[in-house]
């Protein structure tokens, strides 16, 4: 057996290993690592490298109340547990002051509140909320298996609550670009590549769904409004006839030609205003209604034109209106 080791101090002098660690163990701290030492049953165990420090007080170890690891800190406070709050669960501590903090970080809780602070920006009601964080559990299950990112899962479950709940306004234009005024990068790949992947595909309404959306969008706006106004003309008996006469319009129209339904929507509810009296909607009104660009609609009007006689002409008129 080996004799007693000395080592050397701080300030040059020597002492028993013995002694040295006995020392560190009065202040509490491990003499190899200076770590805070624990207590179990009658020694001092360092809980990082385990060295055994001394020899705990038995005297004041009776004297301190023991709580076990699975208790929370400073449960022994309270000595009536029939009359004390529960110190187990979410209610407890900082759990109850800051209860946004618990599960912070989760996939599901950052996509659902990323999702609900977008669908707010873009005005849509609570029910698309619900239903976009229902399709964002589903996808959230595949995310790391194909790479998608939050803010591409977010973003394509709250088109896809729009196009579910036929609110056809808002299109991929409008939900890319409230991500990107928020900071995060989503782009148009991003939304076809979980479409492709992930057997979510997106509800794909019919031509009549977005001439309903169309209608609906112009019947809120204050300029057509004012020249109906302005031509003494009936607001709900003209938008009636408008929506029926785009609807049939929509129906007959070539699907062969190369046009997305959003494109034959807008551009046929603009044909049948032209064919009613007066001529109150623009091509830029029509196009608004359903996220296009003017020239899109004046280039449907056009081919619209060559497949079938329509009653409208090409271009805008001299007057800087379109004809």
């Amino acid at each position: 057996m080996q004799g007693v080791q000395t080592i050397r101090t701080t300030y040059g002098g020597t002492r028993t290993r013995t002694a040295e660690y006995e020392l560190w163990a009065a202040v509490g701290r491990c003499p190899e690592c200076t770590q805070h030492l624990v207590r179990t049953g009658q020694e001092m165990v360092c809980p990082s490298c385990g060295v055994v420090a001394g020899v705990a007080n038995v005297s004041e170890q009776s004297a301190e109340p023991t709580t076990s690891k699975r208790e929370p800190l400073g449960s022994y406070i309270l000595g009536d547990e029939q009359s004390a709050t529960p110190l187990r669960g979410p209610a407890f501590g900082w759990a109850k002051l800051q209860p946004n903090i618990i599960g912070r970080g989760k996939p599901e809780q950052n996509c659902s509140m990323l999702t609900d602070r977008m669908a707010e920006k873009l005005g849509l009601p609570k029910s698309v909320h619900v239903a976009a964080n229902v399709t964002a559990g589903r996808l959230l299950t595949q995310r790391k298996t194909y790479g998608w990112t939050i803010p591409s899962v977010s973003a394509y479950s709250l088109l896809h609550a729009c196009r579910a709940a036929a609110i056809l306004q808002i299109s991929h234009r409008e939900v890319l670009q409230a991500y990107s005024d928020a900071g995060y990068r989503v782009r148009k790949s991003d939304l076809l590549r979980i479409g492709l992947e992930s057997g979510v595909p997106l509800p794909h309404p019919s031509p009549q769904d977005f001439v309903r959306a169309s209608i609906a969008k112009l019947q809120a706006s204050e300029k057509v409004s004012e020249r109906l106004r302005k031509a003494s003309v009936d607001h709900n008996q003209y938008f009636a006839a408008l929506f029926g006469l785009a609807k049939q319009l929509a129906a007959e129209s070539n699907q062969s030609n190369g046009f997305n339904p959003r494109t034959v929507a807008a551009g046929s509810v603009y044909i049948a205003s032209v064919a009613m009296s007066p001529k109150t909607i623009t091509q830029k009104d029509a196009a608004e209604t359903l996220g296009l660009k003017e020239y899109t609609i004046r280039e449907y009007v056009c081919r619209r034109i060559n497949e079938d006689a329509g009653p409208v002409k090409c271009g805008p008129a001299p007057g800087g209106h379109d004809s």
